[in-house]
């Protein structure tokens, strides 16, 4: 069964601020800090015969009860506990919500209530990173500001020096070639070479005029006039969460081809519309081109949108299952995208469950669509049970999508309808802009000679890798914000199109990212004794397990 996350605000720290007690009176001179429990198999959760005899969360119940302890020891106050349980590690593709909470109120040094916060408590460090990557996304947040302190395993963990920071390195699994690699890249990191923003060559792209001697035009500088508004409704089109095969579907009901004359693809139109340069940025080996200050470098070509656009549509790719978000081979390997994020076939395969109990417990299978069609009907499809040993479900595929679409709808609208567009400013921005200009000064007395070669590239990683962590972080900011804001203002037109509006039907994968907004699981319960197959639909034989 899939595992669950959760944070709070510390009990202790709520009963005082009721009783009257100030942030400051509660905090006592202690270091404010967060609690970071994970277990990877809880078996009150994963084996219904466990459940019976044990309590569900308590290996993470305990870890916080011993982070409590270890905190005290070290002056730390807990101001918000994190845990993630049933939940490994040790799998990129699995997203652990809590500790990604976590690592962002880390590096923005408060929790969302606004209590600062700068120290993290965990039993052991296994249980906060296994992944390089998770490692580094971790090491970032606590060393981005200078004063964070990380307490594993009783006493504190150097994971700000270099020698500290090879050691993070081999515990998150990198072999010994990559840390060696890592710490030869340190000592021999060099300035990236400025761009100066001229307009990429190669061949014609998509929206842009060709190169024009005569009139001082190089080719990819300017937008179309007649191909750039399709490149624009590409973008918003995908803005709105239409699947690259839709988008290139569009396209050729339209009579649009791409720059070489031949008809887009899904692939074709995910590869055009992640592609840097179409927003005014370069990339080179998946890496944008940046400044000798770490800022990307702005083109000085026309552009069919902004960053925060590419960024988002980047990590829409990502989410869809591609290895990376942006355009670096043609294609590339695959990952499991969520659930709700696959285009499947049916509607809401994947979403439904059954309930029926051909034993002792229900089996909660997770039931997909089957074709069954027939002479009146030769489109019918049914969701049935194929799990070994049940078989205890089967249900009419259009009467389960009627009735589902319907609520789903209503409850969107009445979700959302209201719902403004916000706004949010990423908070990071002050502090990275005062590490930027550290490295400019740290570079300016280097290239002076009032610094040594040798300090000068010991610092220079370190500014690098807090730079790098809050880029990050503001890249996820406004992924996260653009999320929010895609169903702002939602009405049933988004769902059923609108001809006069000028408003197409979502497509299938735009309805199942609307559908998992609104319902967790629908648990599927077996006809009653004696009632026939062929009686009326019952919708009350359907149990909804909503999102929150």
């Amino acid at each position: 069964m899939a595992g669950s996350s959760r944070s709070f605000l510390n009990p202790e720290l709520v009963k005082a601020l009721e009783g009257g007690k100030t942030f400051e009176e509660w905090l006592d001179g202690r270091i404010p800090g967060l609690d970071y429990a994970r277990i990877s198999g809880d078996q009150a959760v994963r084996s219904s015969t466990q459940a019976r005899s044990k309590e569900k969360g308590r290996g993470v119940r305990h870890q916080h009860e011993g982070n409590e302890e270890v905190a005290a020891d070290h002056g730390i106050a807990i101001v918000r506990f994190y845990e993630d349980n049933n939940i490994t590690a040790a799998v990129p593709e699995i997203i652990r919500p809590a500790f990604v909470e976590m690592t962002k109120a880390l590096l923005h040094r408060k929790v969302p209530e606004g209590f600062p916060v700068r120290a993290v408590v965990a039993t052991e460090h296994e249980r906060v990173w296994r992944l390089p990557e998770d490692y580094i996304r971790f090491r970032r947040a606590v060393i981005t500001a200078g004063d964070g302190i990380f307490i594993e395993r009783e006493k504190e963990y150097d994971i700000a020096s270099t020698g500290g920071n090879i050691v993070g390195l081999v515990n998150s699994g990198v072999s010994e070639g990559e840390v060696a690699k890592t710490k030869e890249r340190i000592t021999r990191n060099i300035l990236r070479r400025a761009q100066d923003g001229t307009t990429p060559g190669g061949r014609r792209r998509f929206g842009y005029l060709p190169q024009d001697p005569l009139k001082g035009r190089k080719v990819n500088e300017k937008l179309c006039p007649e191909e750039s508004p399709w490149a624009i409704q590409m973008k918003k089109w995908a803005l709105e969460g239409a699947a690259w095969k839709t988008i290139a579907a569009r396209l050729r009901e339209r009579n649009i081809v791409g720059a070489s004359g031949k008809p887009w693809s899904g692939e074709t139109v995910r590869q055009y519309l992640v592609n840097a340069t179409n927003y005014g940025y370069r990339q080179l080996h998946g890496t944008l081109v940046t400044d000798k200050e770490g800022a990307p470098v702005v083109g000085k070509w026309e552009t069919i949108g902004t960053f925060q656009e590419w960024e988002f549509i980047c990590a829409l790719s990502q989410k869809r299952g591609a290895k990376t978000g942006s355009r670096i081979t043609n294609g590339g390997g695959k990952n499991p995208a969520p659930p709700e994020g696959r285009a499947r076939k049916y509607m809401f395969s994947g979403y439904l469950r059954c309930g029926a109990i051909p034993v002792d417990v229900m089996c909660n299978t997770k039931i997909g669509g089957t074709r069954r069609p027939t002479k009146a009907n030769p489109d019918m499809h049914e969701y049935v049970c194929n799990e070994l040993g049940c078989g205890g479900v089967a249900r009419n595929g259009k009467e389960i999508d009627a009735h589902l679409e319907a609520l789903v709808v209503a409850a969107l609208e009445a979700r959302y309808k209201s719902v403004p567009k916000k706004d949010t400013p990423w908070e990071g921005e002050s502090l990275l802009v005062e590490i930027k200009k550290k490295k400019k000064t740290l570079t300016s007395r280097w290239m002076e000679g009032e610094v040594s070669d040798d300090t000068f590239y010991e610092l220079l990683p370190g500014l690098d890798d807090k730079i790098a962590g809050l880029e990050q972080d503001r890249e996820e900011h406004h992924v996260i914000l653009a999320e929010k804001n895609a169903f702002s203002g939602w009405d049933r037109s988004r769902w059923y199109g609108d001809p006069e509006k000028n408003i197409l039907p979502m497509d299938l994968t735009q309805k199942r990212m609307a559908i998992g907004k609104i319902i967790r699981a629908v648990i599927i319960h077996p006809l009653p004794p004696g009632r026939s197959r062929k009686a009326p639909f019952d919708p009350t034989l359907l149990k909804v397990i909503p999102r929150r």
